[in-house]
């Protein structure tokens, strides 16, 4: 390939060897062309057949193997190496759907300060023929500050769904290396400081749930539940300390509700494996309402109101248990959704 490819897909991959293949071939199949497109697959120490599978494609194909080191040196890795103008990013286990370049490619055009463009999963698990779409998707197109609802409602993606101006997001990189995990966190969080961000309200990607996802997994595993919460509150962390050395303060009040929705998933991931006391569990409803409210209807609010004071008189299991039972119910969940409507479809109902 002698001239400078458009765009660069980089797959970062790990023990991905029943996956790999049909992650390089939904590029291949892209409705882009072949000379615009060039191709990487950053491999992170696997010790499985990866190396074989990707070799198979050598002839589109560049192979970076490294040793292991988690998604953070894997994407700094393809980063690095991309010549691209436009970096599309894919997890080894994921696919793209046919239309996902064109149709990133098409939005890049048109917006030339846009340093990421992003849209919603196909969240899909093949060995039970399940494949949804994600109905809460919120398709921003700004930069910090947001305005009003969407400072509340960005951020539905990861890293399968995102493709960055290098340009532009090179401000952003290396990405700290300690995330082994929710590299792709840190990068949320702040590119809409480093440009315009633009959400296309089409699913382009089907995210593979297997059962041995890094973040999200069927067998309760305390080890890796105690590394999701670590990294993902790393990452919120470590992109204050950005913020802090590119002139952002963390204590502006946009700044400080964009990061308190972070904060606040992190309290959750906590609390799998380490459940917090009556109190703890009341703070954590009431700065949840507090946060959210302004997307929901009065009646919601003062349902939740309610709520909070039950997560207090229940306590934290008792009340995840209730939570459980009447998320499980067609009919309760038909009766809630009457009497108290939700607005911001992105907020979870508790």
């Amino acid at each position: 390939m002698t001239n400078r490819p458009y765009i660069t897909a980089v797959i970062d991959t790990y023990n991905h060897e029943r996956f790999i293949a049909e992650a390089i071939e939904s590029v291949l199949a892209q409705d882009f062309s072949r000379d615009d497109l060039e191709i990487l697959v950053v491999d992170d120490g696997s010790t499985d057949a990866t190396p074989d599978i990707v070799g198979r494609y050598s002839d589109r194909v560049r192979y970076i193997p490294k040793p292991n080191g988690g998604q953070a040196s894997a994407l700094n890795l393809g980063f690095a190496e991309a010549r691209g103008e436009i970096v599309a990013m894919l997890d080894g286990d994921d696919v793209w759907l046919p239309q996902k370049l064109r149709r990133i490619s098409e939005e890049f055009e048109r917006a030339p300060d846009a340093v990421l463009v992003y849209h919603p999963y196909i969240t899909w698990v093949p060995d039970e023929n399940i494949a949804a779409e994600d109905t809460t998707f919120f398709p921003l197109r700004g930069t910090m500050p947001l305005p009003g609802e969407a400072l509340l409602r960005y951020g539905s993606y990861g890293t399968s769904a995102m493709a960055l101006r290098k340009t532009l997001a090179s401000a952003l990189f290396p990405v700290p290396e300690s995330l082994v995990i929710y590299a792709d966190t840190f990068l949320v969080i702040l590119l809409p400081f480093a440009g315009t961000v633009v959400g296309i309200p089409e699913a382009l990607t089907k995210y593979r749930l297997h059962g041995a996802n890094l973040t999200a997994f069927k067998v309760r595993d305390e080890r890796k539940m105690n590394r999701r919460w670590r990294c993902y509150a790393s990452a919120i962390e470590a992109a204050k300390q950005w913020l802090v050395r590119s002139g952002f303060e963390p204590s502006r009040r946009d700044i400080a509700l964009h990061l308190r929705r972070h904060e606040l998933a992190a309290q959750v991931f906590r609390y799998d494996f380490a459940p917090p006391g009556r109190r703890e569990h009341f703070r954590y409803l009431w700065d949840f309402h507090e946060l959210y409210r302004p997307l929901w209807t009065r009646r919601y609010r003062a349902f939740h109101r309610l709520l909070s004071l039950a997560g207090f008189v229940l306590g934290y299991e008792r009340y995840m248990g209730l939570q459980d039972w009447y998320r499980g119910s067609d009919l309760s969940l038909a009766a809630r959704e009457k009497l108290f409507p939700v607005l911001g479809q992105e907020a979870q109902l508790p």
